[in-house]
């Protein structure tokens, strides 16, 4: 079963280059997990835009088969570094889409789902104390501390972070005023903002359905406690921690 500590330990968790596998894989007795991992795996690396290598492929593979043993019947949440040796296979609570994301983080957003209890807030309400939209939501988790973040469980998008002082954006150009240092690609910035916030002892809730700018915003930390939202299943902060070569920003 999903703990926090779990969440809060692959959080933490950054590769230099995307090679970070994470696999949401049904395990229906009948089902060839092998070839259906196989075909999430190369889904995952043409939405990348750089196939994992096929030696870290088949490290992977050859190590699945104890999953739909161990998970028969359920949702399994696999996560992998060839070159850090990291497997790491986590039983699911309730049913979740099939999905495979590349990476340089860990794509926690539906373990956060999973575990998550009490409703997330309607971003649309005026009074909710949230400012709403991706741009906001960068600028605040860049500047520090974030006391509750709302963010699809499902959206992958591309952006930046300026190699100097870790201010993310989704333009090189305009990535950080600080001239001098090249901006470093990040495969998904949304999940960058989720591990940082996480790290900082900050709360994520995940939101689904409906388009992605309903549903990722900020709460402001100025906004009174009654207008927080009911028991967000609450992540501590976690130490960081590197996958092969860089930690922290």
């Amino acid at each position: 079963m999903i703990t926090r500590a779990q969440i809060e330990k692959l959080g933490a968790l950054h590769a230099v280059e995307p090679a970070m596998l994470s696999l949401y894989l049904a395990t229906p007795p009948s089902a060839n997990l092998i070839a259906r991992a196989a075909e999430l795996i190369a889904a995952a690396g043409a939405a990348c835009g750089r196939p994992l290598a096929a030696r870290d492929r088949d490290w992977v593979l050859d190590k699945l088969p104890p999953c739909a043993r161990v998970c028969t019947g359920r949702t399994a949440a696999v996560f992998a570094c060839a070159g850090s040796g990291l497997f790491e296979v986590i039983t699911l609570p309730c049913p979740l889409p099939e999905r495979g994301v590349l990476g340089v983080r860990p794509h926690i957003r539906p373990l956060l789902l999973a575990l998550q209890r009490g409703s997330v807030p309607d971003l649309a309400s005026p009074g909710v104390g949230l400012v709403v939209g991706l741009p906001a939501c960068l600028v605040a988790v860049s500047a520090g501390p974030v006391q509750t973040l709302v963010v699809p469980d499902d959206s992958l998008v591309p952006g930046y972070e300026c190699g100097r002082c870790g201010t993310l954006s989704l333009d090189a150009d305009t990535c950080c005023p600080d001239w001098g240092t090249a901006a470093l690609p990040v495969p998904d910035v949304i999940e960058e903002m989720v591990s940082r916030v996480l790290e900082d002892g900050g709360d994520v809730l995940v939101a689904s359905g409906g388009s992605l700018p309903g549903r990722i915003g900020w709460l402001r930390s100025d906004c009174g406690a009654e207008d927080r939202p009911a028991d967000p299943g609450r992540l501590g902060p976690s130490s960081r921690a590197a996958v092969h070569g860089r930690s922290g920003w």
